[in-house]
């Protein structure tokens, strides 16, 4: 009876831990590794590879509001990139062109010019981020390519100096879905107005999801701050980065 017993034992635990096994499959199968959506779009860079500037990764999904295409790119040069952005070309699977698009690659890094003149740039090293939610009711089940390039500028005698800064980025629940709440800072010397934050949800490997943003109406004094709350996003992901933006009066 004892040696029944103990085989009975023996096998509830077994079963039980095979179910737990089939639980983390399941749930390693559920993790979203995906650089690139759709897979299998081509996104090269027209001028034939990426220097400097460099695609990590992109997701182009159709959204509430259309079409959107969310991009994440690394600065792998050994210079600032300033005032840079990102072009897209959007080509069908006959090689037609369909449309192009463009988007401000997000930084949160300021330099100051021989002139005075604040710009932001994007350091080496820095991973950058970009939307273009504004595009033509595109098919994205018929393209069949995309083709980037990313206009920036490299100057010299720039020097870096503390800017613009977003902190206590919170996530929260709202009747649209999930949202972010946030505090951006001006540590600039002059004041900034048509002040901005955008912030990205991406997922396990750094692929932007969506971008959420909020922009601020009032003017923000040197040392002042500003408590944002942005629109809300269809997915939170694992992780988000933040980016701030303003004129800045010269």
């Amino acid at each position: 009876m004892q040696s029944k017993q103990l085989h009975v034992a023996i096998r509830a635990v077994a079963l039980v831990a095979l179910a737990l096994v089939g639980a983390c499959s399941g749930m390693a199968s559920n993790r979203d590794d995906r650089l690139f959506v759709p897979e299998g779009l081509p996104n090269a860079n027209l001028d034939g590879e990426d220097v400097g500037l460099t695609l990590l990764a992109f997701t182009l999904v159709r959204g509430t509001g259309g079409p959107a295409l969310y991009a994440a790119v690394k600065n792998e040069g050994d210079a600032p990139a300033c005032q840079a952005g990102m072009t897209t070309e959007f080509y069908d699977k006959a090689g037609q062109h369909v449309t192009s698009a463009g988007a401000v690659l997000q930084t949160d890094r300021f330099y100051r010019l021989p002139d005075g003149t604040i710009i932001s740039c994007i350091d080496p090293g820095q991973i950058s981020m970009a939307a273009s939610t504004a595009l033509p009711d595109v098919d994205i089940d018929n393209l069949g390519s995309l083709q980037h390039l990313f206009p920036s500028f490299t100057l010299q005698g720039i020097v870096p100096v503390a800017g613009l800064a977003i902190s206590d980025v919170r996530s929260v629940v709202t009747e649209g879905g999930s949202a972010y709440i946030g505090n951006l800072s001006n540590g600039l010397e002059v004041a900034v107005s048509a002040a901005s934050a955008m912030i990205f949800p991406v997922n396990r490997v750094g692929r932007p999801l969506g971008a959420a943003a909020s922009n601020g109406t009032s003017d923000i004094p040197s040392g002042g701050s500003w408590t944002f709350e942005t629109n809300s996003v269809d997915a939170l992901g694992v992780d988000d980065l933040a980016f701030p933006a303003a004129t800045i009066s010269q």
